[in-house]
């Protein structure tokens, strides 16, 4: 694009990219959970609010004096897996700046690919991105870590050889040990006609459905201050509302407060999951749940009856109030 910057929505984790890692678990935080990345990294690298296009069209506004945007990196769902759900035209939304600013639309679907459906998130939402990063998925499980696609005038600079024309490219600098292994390629490609075939996403989906009803009135029962929900086969467990805070710089005397909050947060969720994983069950984290195809009624059940014992033993702490 010969653009300069990178635009991200403020919470997403993308992978441990340097550049990449500014924004993450707490929208407004920048570099600040990103210790270890030298600040230089991020000369170039921006944030926006989440479900906020005012918030991106400012920043994609001021880069248009600095070098332009070259993308915008989403999750669809919202930061974390959508731990901060997006109104249902918000990616529309996205994808309409992108192409008034001349800024490519790159979506984040390791989690949704193939989970939400077929088409993904962005046939879900009716969106078109420019490229798309993919996630474990597209190699059914042998190794080579996820994958990268899209349109066919962007994916040029990535493929080996000559271009169809015969035109020499300058390409981008990628590579690894198992990329394009080519039994991760067949198995990817029997993995997604295996989810076509069992109709595997609306299955997935209703599993999630049934453990996030479940928890629900295992919450209502211990009356507890959780909230469960789901984006169907994508559930969250919020215990601790640790990535619901933000951070303003406007107002940088409440910034040590927010840093404070979250990091006690964030060692109580630890502390759920630790509960969780001695009852047999495994969550990311202790706030994310995934459901797939290979889950039964009896199973989710199964599951339902580990955490009731996990929150029956649930007891109110006094947090000292911050100074």
């Amino acid at each position: 694009t010969k653009k300069k910057n990178i635009v991200k929505m403020g919470g997403a984790y993308h992978g441990w990219s340097d550049q990449l890692a500014y924004g993450i678990r707490v929208p407004g935080s920048k570099w600040t959970q990103a210790h270890g990345v030298p600040l230089r990294i991020f000369k170039q690298t921006q944030e926006f609010f989440p479900n906020d296009l005012n918030s991106l069209e400012h920043v994609l506004r001021r880069n248009q004096l600095h070098g332009g945007t070259a993308a915008v990196f989403i999750e669809p769902v919202g930061p974390e897996s959508g731990t901060r759900p997006l109104d249902k035209d918000f990616n529309k939304g996205v994808e309409k700046l992108c192409r008034k600013y001349g800024a490519l639309l790159v979506f984040d679907e390791v989690v949704t690919a193939f989970r939400i459906g077929l088409a993904g998130a962005q046939g879900y939402f009716g969106v078109s991105p420019d490229l798309t990063i993919f996630g474990k998925v597209v190699a059914g499980g042998y190794p080579g870590a996820g994958g990268v696609g899209g349109k066919r005038e962007y994916m040029k600079y990535l493929t080996a050889g000559l271009g169809s024309s015969g035109e020499k490219i300058h390409k981008a600098l990628i590579g690894g040990t198992m990329a394009a292994t080519p039994i991760s390629c067949v198995a990817g490609y029997y993995t997604l006609e295996e989810i076509e075939k069992t109709n595997a996403c609306q299955y997935a989906g209703q599993m999630g459905d049934r453990i996030t009803a479940g928890l629900q009135d295992i919450i209502k029962k211990y009356d507890l201050p959780f909230v469960a929900f789901n984006q169907g086969s994508i559930c969250h467990l919020e215990t601790v509302g640790t990535m619901h805070f933000s951070i303003n710089w406007k107002k940088p005397w409440t910034i040590p407060n927010v840093l404070k909050e979250t990091s006690i947060r964030k060692s109580e969720m630890e502390h759920m999951g630790a509960a969780y994983m001695a009852e047999g069950l495994v969550t990311l984290a202790g706030s994310r749940l995934y459901t797939s195809a290979a889950y039964t009624p009896e199973l989710i059940d199964e599951a339902l009856t580990r955490f009731d014992k996990v929150f029956s033993q649930v007891e109110a702490i006094e947090i000292p109030a911050s100074k």
